[in-house]
C-alpha cells in the first residue's frame, strides 16, 4: 500500500512539474509572437517604403518563417488572419493595439503608413520589454503555485 501512495505521490508531483512546465512555456510564446509581430511590422514598413506594393503583395513575398512567428501557417494569408492566428498569445493592450493595427493599414498615404508602422513598433517594443522583465518573476510564480499546489495535494492525500 505505500508503494501506491508513493506512486501517486511521484504522479502528482510530476503532473505539477508538467503544468509548471507548460506555463513558463505559454510566457515564453507570448513574448515570441510579440517579438514576431514587431519582425512583421518591420518587414511591411521596409517594403512600403521601398515599393509601396498592396497589403496582399507585401504578404505574398514575405518569408514563411516570417508569418511562422506569428503563429501563421497559411499559404496565402492576410493581415486578419495573421492577427486571428496569433490572438490567443495576445494580451489585451497588445490586442488592442494589433486590432487597430489591421484595421487601419492600408488606408492611407505612404507617409501616413511610415509613421503607423513606427508607431506600432515602437509601442509593441515597449510592451515586450515590459513583459521580459515580468517574465522572471511570473517564472517564479508559476512554479511557486504549480509545485506548491501538487505538494499539497499529495499531503492531503497521504
Amino acid at each position: 500500500m505505500t508503494i501506491l501512495k508513493l506512486l501517486g505521490v511521484g504522479l502528482i508531483l510530476g503532473a505539477g512539474g508538467a503544468a509548471a512546465s507548460f506555463g513558463v512555456r505559454f510566457e515564453k510564446r507570448k513574448l515570441a509572437v510579440l517579438a514576431g509581430w514587431i519582425h512583421l511590422i518591420r518587414y511591411i514598413r521596409s517594403q512600403v517604403d521601398c515599393y509601396l506594393l498592396p497589403m496582399p503583395q507585401i504578404l505574398e513575398r514575405a518569408d514563411t518563417a516570417l508569418l511562422e512567428e506569428c503563429l501563421c501557417r497559411q499559404p496565402k494569408p492576410d493581415l486578419p488572419a495573421v492577427y486571428h492566428a496569433s490572438q490567443i498569445y495576445l494580451d489585451a493592450e497588445a490586442q488592442r493595439l494589433l486590432s487597430s493595427f489591421v484595421r487601419e493599414y492600408g488606408f492611407e498615404t505612404r507617409e501616413e503608413l511610415l509613421r503607423l508602422s513606427d508607431y506600432y513598433m515602437e509601442a509593441l517594443g515597449q510592451i515586450r520589454a515590459r513583459r521580459m522583465e515580468e517574465l522572471r518573476a511570473k517564472t517564479r510564480v508559476i512554479f511557486a503555485v504549480c509545485i506548491g499546489t501538487a505538494i499539497l495535494i499529495s499531503i492531503l492525500l497521504w
